[in-house]
């Protein structure tokens, strides 16, 4: 749409007059009294493109006034950028379309969006190139008259890695897009054939190989098809390690093999922060040694090789399988036991040693914190008995009994569940002091002596009475 503007026409007040485009009359208006006016009018759909001069004129076609040019844009798309591989994204810029009218968008002849053109004709879309074999592919704009441009984008053969660095042996999956139609594809690491392929109908290719024995450092893959595509990516080779089980239990002997490590350097190994074993690196930085795994939490661990330069972390995972509860044995249910008491469970195995065990005792059957009154832990053996006079239990009643319970606890801090309590009830008995005790003794030895003095004199008064009434004269 095109806005006319004319001004100083007084002396033609009241007269018709036109507008023309070229030499096509467009509108046609009465000049008002002021001799100003302003009239619109669209550029015709068939407007050949190129510079067109609007002009008035009166009934008889006679010019009045200036004329001024007009320049009708051509149909044209710009592509930014012009080449790039599969998934670029491309900005299409066009000009000269039918205004505020939809324009499709086209790549190869198949549709891939639409845009609706501005009110002077230009429009914008951006789309990401598709899966198509290298070489030139063309780009069309077209409006709703038909009217299109058209313009080529050049499609580079491109490949991916995954993963992009990793040890020797380590499987690479190589991706290729942007090449021929159907054609072979070979594949070198470091100029060296490593695998083959074929690419499809569009180009695109996958294949697999394994990192061969190289120095660390970075290196080239490329890939060549048939038709003389190329294309390259970079792959860096570091040290990789491997655990021979990558789960187990405390004591597990694991086996931990590492290769690109610095040849003849020292690797050590550390299972979380604590050492475990040390080893020389021989050819091609390779190396193994075994480890027991040390006491540590069910779940997650690192496990560390390092030569000082080359650092290589995997993870070891401890088992959180908990042990089974033990079963208590004495003191027996309901029954009396001293204030020295002995305690013993049967002791528990599993597969993460050591065993230990957590003792309670309780005037609680609910094992409330405030009626603890003793509890040990890291106990080594399946029993233990009071010895420590702090420890000694006060008298209760078989009404008011003591209570007690145990768990085992394994070398990866898995925790058992209590054991189901147990009852028991401490006597009370007299405890005589030293001090009384031996008075007591010293008493009756005093009158055991007494009684043995008092019966020899009798026996000795005894005789002699006798044998004076007998008449004796021995």
């Amino acid at each position: 749409m095109v806005s006319v503007e004319g001004t100083n026409f007084e002396s033609y007040r009241g007269d018709s007059i036109s507008i023309f485009f070229g030499e096509r009359r467009t509108k046609t208006l009465v000049v008002p009294d002021s001799g100003i006016f302003t009239i619109q009018f669209d550029v015709p759909d068939d407007a050949t493109p190129g510079e067109v001069f609007v002009s008035v004129r009166d009934e008889q076609g006679n010019p009045l006034g200036n004329k001024r040019p007009f320049i009708v844009q051509a149909i044209a798309i710009e592509l930014h950028p012009r080449d790039g591989a599969v998934g670029t994204r491309v900005t299409i810029n066009g000009q000269g379309f039918y205004a505020s009218e939809v324009v499709a968008f086209y790549y190869n002849g198949t549709s891939v969006g639409n845009e609706v053109a501005g009110p002077t004709g230009e429009v914008s879309y951006t789309l990401a190139i598709p899966n198509s074999t290298a070489g030139e592919h063309q780009i069309v704009a077209e409006d709703v008259l038909g009217n299109s441009g058209e313009a080529n984008f050049k499609v580079i053969s491109a490949v991916a890695l995954n993963p992009s660095s990793g040890a020797m042996g380590e499987e690479v999956t190589v991706s290729g897009t942007g090449f021929g139609d159907t054609s072979d594809v070979t594949i070198y690491f470091d100029k060296a054939e490593v695998a083959t392929g074929r690419s499809d109908k569009v180009g695109s290719f996958e294949a697999r190989f394994n990192v061969p024995v190289m120095p660390s450092g970075t290196y080239d893959v490329e890939v060549e098809d048939g038709d003389g595509n190329i294309a390259k990516a970079e792959f860096t080779v570091g040290a990789g390690v491997n655990l021979s089980q990558a789960m187990g239990n405390v004591g597990t002997a694991v086996t931990i093999s590492g290769i690109g490590f610095t040849v003849g350097g020292i690797v050590t190994i550390k299972y979380d922060d604590t050492e475990v074993a040390t080893v020389g690196a021989g050819v091609n930085g390779a190396f193994s040694a075994t480890f027991d795994v040390p006491a540590s939490i069910g779940g997650s661990h690192t496990v560390t090789a390092s030569d000082g330069t080359n650092i290589v972390r995997c993870i070891f995972t401890m088992e959180s399988e908990p042990p089974p509860a033990p079963r208590l044995k004495a003191p027996e249910e309901g029954s009396r036991a001293e204030a020295e008491t002995h305690f013993d469970w049967e002791g528990v195995t599993d597969d993460s040693l050591p065993v230990t065990y957590f003792l309670q005792v309780a005037t609680d059957e609910g094992f409330a914190s405030d009626s603890i009154v003793l509890e040990k832990e890291g106990l080594t053996n399946s029993d233990y008995t009071i010895t420590k006079g702090e420890e000694k239990l006060k008298p209760r009643t078989k009404e008011t009994p003591y209570y007690w319970r145990v768990k085992a606890i394994d070398g990866a801090s898995n925790e058992s569940r209590w054991s189901a309590p147990g009852s028991f009830y401490v006597g009370s008995r007299f405890v005589m002091p030293n001090g009384v005790k031996y008075a007591l003794i010293a008493i009756g030895v005093g009158f055991l002596a007494f009684w043995l003095g008092r019966r020899t004199a009798y026996r000795r008064d005894y005789r002699d009475t006798y044998s004076r009434g007998s008449g004796s004269q021995d």
